[in-house]
């Protein structure tokens, strides 16, 4: 039972990264809608461009720490559900 807990806390996390992924792209996205203007609002600028930062940074680690994790797995484990190697 520990490995379903561990497995679905992993989906968990990468839904959390899929989640974190839209928020960076809506943030281009609104900085480029604002871009687009003729006269932008540099404090919304600049605080979508600190948001996107900290997301693609937040997106990063957590990527990291997942490829991590799949690299440490014995190469012999078996998948739970297909009961092959």
């Amino acid at each position: 039972m520990a490995t379903y807990s561990l497995a679905n806390e992993r989906l968990r996390a990468l839904e959390d990264i899929e989640r974190e992924i839209g928020a960076i792209l809506q943030n281009a996205g609104t900085v480029i809608l604002e871009l687009s203007k003729e006269k932008t609002n540099e404090r919304l600028l600049d605080r979508q461009a600190a948001a996107f930062t900290a997301s693609v940074q937040h997106v990063e680690a957590e990527l990291s720490a997942q490829i991590r994790y799949l690299t440490q797995l014995p190469s012999g484990i078996t998948n739970s559900n297909s009961g092959k190697k």
